[in-house]
């Protein structure tokens, strides 16, 4: 690929990786990058989505608010606190998304604010997401969770999107900002003072637009002078999910609470789908080429040619992928004996820089519990094998580790030499 290509590419950043590479742990339909290199009708539509977007858990909220004179609400208070604070501690993904993202405190600090929801489908999560990774001093914040839905699953699904990106971007949900800065609709963009006007304050709005994912429009208008509310500058939406505090109340005063908590963490468990996968029988590694084959075309609203038909474009050659993606059954202790044995090898890897650990199951009666386990076992958050992540990889076989290695990914089977059959 020449080198103008390349910089073409490189400019529609966002579009490839949604198209190729972060598809691999999150798009709709699979693409085989081996025996049919091209680019789907899917991923066509990822692509269309994003340009039409391209216009333009920490998850913590103050439970104060909840907090009534009435024995019922007291009691609701401290049910939810005490269950919110439960989840934490035994849910080490939400323990990583805190630690990873700056602690709520600091976030008064932030003066670049993207205003979310799920209304605005993945793909624009994700446009917003990686413009977030891109900046630390950028916050995402959601108004709420589904109304039907539990907090953990809800903060979950957030999580499977926000963990692609490293660093993991600054998330939280506060429904006080969408009222604090008069936000309808997503997705928004506030710049705010980097100061704070006074204790317990909100920093002062400077400028917001409407219908954009990313910050640079409205900060060069800040430059020449605009500020205030500059307007709709692209496709909005609908904020889908309710304010999270009204919600909350209406959920206390109408649901026995001890009832709703169980159900909820139960049911979470009972509902899941797991892909198993057999036991490697031999050491074995196998490469896989991401490249994808360009059939027509793909052209920007104004008619500038992002990618040529014709062309070859390799993830990889865009953003280096730097996680070793270790799949494993943490219901088999010999594999889980296996991983740790391997542990420093792996992440000793040239160009890894952070481990991903994927289970294929939990087990459903121990729920929590079983999860907890894992995630203890290896001090680190555990994710569950999508369906996406298992064909894109081309997986056959567990424990497997997943590096890039040069241009292509490198899937190694894992099985101990020396074992003894019985």
């Amino acid at each position: 690929m020449n080198k103008s290509t390349v910089k073409r590419i490189q400019f529609f950043k966002g579009v490839l990786i949604s198209a190729v590479f972060a598809s691999a742990f999150a798009s709709g339909k699979s693409l085989d990058l081996i025996n049919n290199p091209s680019l789907t009708e899917e991923d066509v539509r990822i692509v269309d989505d994003f340009k039409k977007l391209s216009k333009n858990e920490n998850g913590e909220f103050d439970l104060s608010e909840f907090q009534k004179n009435s024995d019922l609400m007291e009691k609701s208070y401290e049910e939810a606190k005490a269950f919110a604070e439960g989840l934490k501690s035994s849910n080490r993904t939400m323990l990583e998304m805190s630690e990873q993202s700056q602690a709520k405190e600091d976030f008064s600090n932030k003066n670049i604010v993207l205003f979310a929801s799920r209304s605005l489908g993945k793909q624009g999560l994700k446009n917003i997401f990686e413009t977030a990774s891109h900046n630390q001093d950028v916050l995402v914040v959601f108004r709420g969770i589904p109304k039907e839905a539990n907090l953990g699953e809800a903060m979950l699904e957030i999580q499977e999107i926000a963990v692609q990106y490293d660093p993991v971007p600054n998330i939280i949900i506060d429904p006080s900002l969408f009222e604090e800065y008069k936000v309808e609709v997503v997705p928004a963009v506030v710049i705010r003072e980097e100061s704070t006007t006074g204790f317990n304050k909100l920093p002062k709005e400077v400028a917001k637009v409407f219908g954009l994912s990313t910050y640079d429009w409205v900060m060069s208008q800040i430059e020449s002078g605009g500020r205030g509310d500059l307007g709709v500058r692209g496709p909005v939406s609908e904020i889908s999910e309710p304010d999270l505090i009204e919600l909350m109340k209406e959920r206390f005063a109408a649901i026995d609470w001890e009832e709703k908590k169980e159900a909820a963490k139960n049911n979470f468990w009972k509902n899941q789908r797991f892909r198993t996968l057999p036991r490697a029988t031999e050491h074995r590694t196998r490469l896989i080429d991401p490249s994808i084959y360009i059939t027509d075309d793909i052209k920007a609203e104004n008619g500038a040619i992002i990618a040529s038909k014709g062309d070859v474009i390799n993830p990889l050659d865009i953003t280096p992928f730097t996680q070793a993606v270790i799949v494993f059954d943490p219901l088999d202790k010999e594999q889980v004996a296996l991983i740790k044995k391997s542990l420093v090898r792996i992440s000793e890897t040239a160009g890894v820089t952070r481990l991903t650990y994927i289970a294929t199951r939990f087990d459903k009666e121990a729920g929590w519990d079983s999860y907890k386990e894992a995630t203890d076992t290896f001090k680190s958050p555990v994710y569950l094998l999508t369906p996406d992540l298992q064909a894109r990889f081309h997986l056959e076989r567990v424990p497997s580790v997943i590096t890039a290695k040069g241009r292509r990914f490198s899937i190694e089977e894992l099985y101990d030499q020396n074992k003894v059959e019985n």
